[in-house]
């Protein structure tokens, strides 16, 4: 453990920064950094491939949630473990920087270290729960659900968790139809109901010919009842009507009446 006057390192500190080509890393750095911190020690956490390990609630966010996500869970867990044994953390250049001179705080860096050589994310629980939370989120920004249908439900029919935003396709389709859902014929509404080819009440009604009102009074029966139309359903109510009827199908209503 070197010491710069009241500062010392630890380790991996001192590794570093004699092999960095810029100053701002050097060791007369870190410790005016210790000093600025009122610490009279300076240490770098391994992230398991000989770099520093990376801070992450004091930056923006960069990258996408595949990367974005390990990052946040290895910097709560490593903030919280020296926490635990009463060691203070910081930022520094964008890294986790801890009090050097407590001798808890060496144990527990060499343990984070080592377990991210044989693991590159330090709570595996963690990650899939900010993983849920994001994809939950992802699902609400990105689809229109039914009424009464959250997105965690939605997941839970799909064979995996989309883990990124960017990187993961989110197909709610076969998730929503395993719900007992239908997207609606003409638009993306998703309905509830087991008949092909449906279409929501909103569709029904634009079926409507002129000022006729024989699809508004039976999409009003539809939604007492519950139920949707198919367009097929729709042709069977305009055929009965005597406004639709020669509105629609002119040819054979002028039959029909002898002309």
């Amino acid at each position: 453990m070197d010491v710069i006057l009241d500062v010392k390192f630890n380790e991996f500190a001192r590794e570093f920064a004699e092999r960095q080509p810029w100053y701002r890393n050097s060791l007369d750095d870190m410790a005016e950094a210790a000093r600025e911190m009122c610490w009279a020690g300076f240490g770098l956490v391994d992230d398991g491939t000989g770099e520093p390990l990376e801070s992450w609630d004091s930056r923006g966010y960069y990258n996408c949630d595949c990367r974005e996500n390990p990052l946040r869970v290895n910097a709560e867990s490593t903030h919280a473990a020296f926490k635990a044994v009463g060691v203070e953390t910081h930022e520094w250049n964008g890294w986790i920087v801890w009090d050097a001179s407590n001798k808890a705080g060496h144990e527990v860096a060499r343990q984070i270290g080592g377990a991210l050589a044989d693991c590159p994310v330090l709570d595996e629980e963690r990650l899939s729960e900010l993983e849920w939370d994001n994809a939950c989120t992802m699902i609400a920004d990105l689809h229109k659900l039914p009424d009464g249908i959250e997105p965690d439900e939605v997941l839970r029919e799909m064979p995996e968790v989309p883990h990124c935003s960017n990187c993961s396709s989110c197909d709610i389709d076969g998730a929503l139809t395993s719900l007992g859902y239908q997207e609606c014929v003409d638009c993306d509404t998703w309905l509830k109901t087991d008949v092909d080819g449906a279409m929501c009440h909103d569709c029904t009604e634009l079926e409507q010919e002129g000022e006729c009102e024989c699809l508004g009074d039976y999409v009003n029966t539809l939604k007492h009842l519950g139920v949707y139309a198919t367009t097929a359903d729709v042709r069977v109510v305009q055929r009965a009507c005597g406004d639709c009827y020669p509105v629609i199908w002119p040819v054979a209503a002028r039959v029909l009446v002898g002309v």
